[in-house]
């Protein structure tokens, strides 16, 4: 409509303007017709054309246009109505959506009112258990409390039991070593004179009781150090037949006493082994011991065989037996079947760890009332006795060497306990870098002086090291070797040597308290090459200081008026007395002690009963 009022108003302007030119004209005598104005008529017959045109066109567009609106105008009439009746539809559906959620928010709120009733009851319950909790937990803190305190004391106690164990041990320890000192001491000694066979047999005898003692004395007294796996091992060489014939001899009056028969089946040939002597010894007389003393009637027999680099014995009882469920408990520490019969039960703990060291087995069958067998299987080596002319080869070596090279063999035999020491202590370590560097002092020192047996068991030790994949084992076996050579050798005698051809005189100090070992001690460095000077305490020590020089003092930890560690401390605050080499020679023997006392200031340390390869390597370090 608005575009057809815009055309008939544009119309009704032309036709007005139309009107009023030709008014114009006519009143002006203007000629119409004239050619001048025929441009004025052509314009305005167009004009008009279009006036006529454009209401012809308008009122046909209109009539259209009014048609189609009509037509709108139902359809949008439809469409309301349509949508109107739909959303009246969903209204409704909403309305009853509406009362359903209004009806279910309702039961909820119902039901929450009804919860909360009961909370609060729960709530209220639960703040009369919390009081009660509170009380109790009051109550708690003080049992605990009391507890903590009682168990404190327990603490305390077994802690005192614990110190009271060790100085008792520390206790047995110095006077077990002490007295085995001169025994072991003298008995080496003795055996070196010329005596009759008989005699010097007889010497042996109490030189291996002697040592037996001083092994049972060290597993006893060391028995946390077998606990934790860490005992040491001693490798020699000594023959089958002989050892087991020292255990019959023990054993034998024994048996008889109990009216037993007792045998041991040995090898035919003489059979020299290589292993711990004194750890086999230590099993096979706890399985013994024991056969005897669980049989009371019958036989004890034990078989011995070697064969494919393992040592086998077998023994065998007629006595009560163990049944199945005691079969384990019995290699228990303290564990003991017969409640009434004496003794620890360590035996068969300490015989089990002892073979499970030496890397063996052990087992057992027995029957109740019909007797027990002990099957034991230990690795060995068949002993070469190349190492056992060393001796020989070395006196023929010194006896053909010039004045000149003599004093540096004999002093490189003396350093070589220390040095062995030395390498094992990196070896227990697992310290390889160590190991080499030591190890390469050794190849360099005895390789040079032609001391071939030395040199070739150092030698496998470096190829070994080299290795990227280091066998530990080995090496323990190398260093095993090496100690053997050591037990080989009369320390006494090479020390004595190497001070003459030095022209060396020597003067020692040695305070110990206890008279034997005093003059064990000057028997065993009895030279025409050193002065030794003994005392009862550390005062007397501190005085023949005051009046005279020593090279070497030795002093014991334990003796009366004063100890070792005053004498030591007064020694080293004194200037002039400042740099003479200190070394403890104590019975202080039992784990820890050797850490325990060295940082006084001790230079060294040695243990008795004196092991004379260690004790005269100690001499040769310290002389300037």
């Amino acid at each position: 409509m608005k575009i057809h009022n815009k055309i008939a108003i544009s119309n009704t302007i032309v036709f007005t303007l139309s009107t009023i030119s030709i008014y114009i004209i006519s009143q002006n005598n203007i000629e119409l017709f004239s050619l001048k104005n025929y441009f004025f008529f052509k314009m305005f017959f167009i004009v008009i054309s279009f006036f006529i045109l454009s209401n012809f066109i308008s009122k046909f567009i209109l009539l259209n246009i009014y048609k189609t609106l009509e037509k709108i105008d139902k359809i949008i009439y439809f469409i309301n109505n349509k949508f109107i009746s739909d959303l009246r539809d969903e209204l409704s559906s909403m309305e009853g959506c509406f009362q359903q959620v209004f009806s279910s928010i309702k039961v909820d709120i119902l039901d929450i009112l009804v919860k909360e009733g009961e909370i609060k009851k729960e709530k209220e319950k639960a703040e009369e258990l919390s009081e009660k909790l509170t009380l109790l937990n009051k109550n708690l803190e003080e049992i605990v409390e009391k507890r903590t305190e009682e168990l404190k004391h327990a603490k305390e106690r077994a802690e005192a039991a614990n110190r009271s164990k060790d100085e008792f041990l520390a206790k047995v320890s110095h006077e077990m070593r002490t007295p085995l000192t001169p025994i072991i001491g003298y008995s080496k000694l003795l055996k070196k004179s010329d005596l009759d066979l008989n005699i010097k047999d007889k010497l042996q005898t109490i030189h291996t009781s002697g040592l037996k003692l001083l092994n049972f004395t060290n597993e006893l007294l060391d028995f946390s150090k077998i606990e934790a796996g860490t005992m040491d091992l001693n490798f020699e060489s000594f023959n089958i037949k002989e050892f087991f014939q020292d255990i019959y001899n023990e054993h034998s009056e024994q048996a008889k006493e109990k009216n037993l028969n007792f045998e041991i089946e040995l090898p035919k040939n003489q059979i020299e082994i290589y292993s711990d002597k004194m750890k086999i010894y230590e099993v096979v007389k706890n399985l013994v011991h024991n056969a005897i003393k669980y049989t009371e009637r019958g036989s004890i027999f034990c078989e011995v065989e070697i064969k494919d680099s393992f040592l086998y014995f077998n023994i065998y009882d007629s006595g009560i037996g163990i049944s199945k469920e005691n079969i384990d408990y019995i290699f228990q520490s303290f564990g003991q079947i017969n409640k009434q019969s004496s003794g620890a039960g360590l035996g068969l703990s300490i015989t089990k760890k002892i073979i499970e060291i030496l890397k063996g087995d052990i087992k057992v069958k027995s029957k109740l009332n019909f007797g027990t067998t002990f099957n034991v299987m230990i690795p060995i080596e068949i002993y070469q006795r190349s190492d056992e002319i060393f001796s020989f080869n070395l006196r023929k070596l010194l006896n053909h060497t010039s004045p000149k090279i003599k004093p540096i063999i004999l002093k490189s035999l003396l350093k070589f306990p220390i040095r062995l020491k030395n390498l094992k202590k990196a070896f227990e370590n697992k310290d390889i870098k160590e190991m080499r560097k030591i190890n390469h002092i050794f190849l360099g020192t005895y390789g040079n002086l032609n001391l071939t047996f030395i040199y070739k068991n150092s030698k496998k030790i470096s190829q070994e090291l080299k290795k990227d994949k280091v066998n530990f084992e080995n090496i323990l076996s190398y260093i095993n070797k090496l100690e053997t050579m050591t037990k080989t050798l009369s320390y006494d005698d090479i020390f004595e040597e190497y001070l003459t051809l030095k022209n060396k005189k020597l003067k020692f100090l040695i305070a110990e308290d206890v008279e034997e070992n005093r003059d064990f001690l000057k028997a065993l460095l009895k030279s025409d090459s050193i002065e030794v000077t003994c005392v009862e305490n550390g005062l007397l020590a501190l005085k023949e200081l005051q009046s005279n020089k020593f090279d070497i003092v030795f002093l014991d930890i334990q003796m009366p008026v004063m100890d070792g560690i005053e004498a030591l401390q007064n020694i080293k605050s004194s200037p002039e007395l400042n740099e003479i080499p200190i070394i403890a020679l104590t019975a202080q023997a039992i784990l820890g002690d050797k850490e325990k006392y060295l940082p006084y200031g001790f230079n060294g340390y040695i243990t008795k009963p004196i092991y004379e390869p260690m004790f005269f390597s100690y001499l040769e370090h310290f002389i300037k």
